[in-house]
């Protein structure tokens, strides 16, 4: 078995390729059942995610292979749309992907992350698990699948 091709993490803040960024979601979202909302997002979603929050993306070269929107919420850096190119998953984009919004968290005083993940998805559950996040809440939109609430404080110190 070959070693995974490298790979970079960076904020974005271009304007610059978010068609790119936005096919990679969709592309990673596209098995999920039932379907998730990113699938309707548009070029002009991502730009105000760009500017009202944090666009970290992974690239190998010049492909984008991996990405997570941040977006500061009271005391907290809440995380949507986590996500890794198929052909990228389990070679630790998702985890360098939660290290560097880690790092975004820290740098606006953030004192922890939170995030959703749907009730369909028991094993994004258990993956923020095993990052560290616990259980808060859950809830629903109208609408929507439920989702549990989750989070994990972040140490200034890190």
């Amino acid at each position: 078995m070959s070693a995974p091709a490298a790979f970079t993490i960076s904020r974005w803040t271009s304007t610059d390729r978010l068609d790119d960024i936005l096919a990679m979601v969709h592309a990673a979202f596209a098995g999920f059942g039932p379907p998730s909302g990113v699938i309707n997002e548009t070029v002009a979603d991502i730009a105000a995610r760009q500017r009202n929050g944090i666009v970290l993306v992974a690239q190998s070269g010049s492909a984008f292979v991996g990405s997570v929107f941040c977006a500061p919420k009271g005391d907290g850096l809440d995380l949507t749309r986590l996500a890794a190119a198929p052909a990228w998953r389990k070679s630790g984009v998702a985890r360098a992907l939660l290290a560097a919004a880690e790092d975004e968290g820290r740098r606006i005083g953030a004192k922890r992350l939170t995030l959703r993940v749907r009730i369909t998805l028991p094993g994004n559950l258990a993956y923020f698990k095993r990052a560290g996040f616990v259980v808060t809440g859950e809830g629903q939109d109208p609408g929507r699948t439920p989702y549990i609430t989750m989070a994990r404080a972040l140490d200034p110190a890190a």
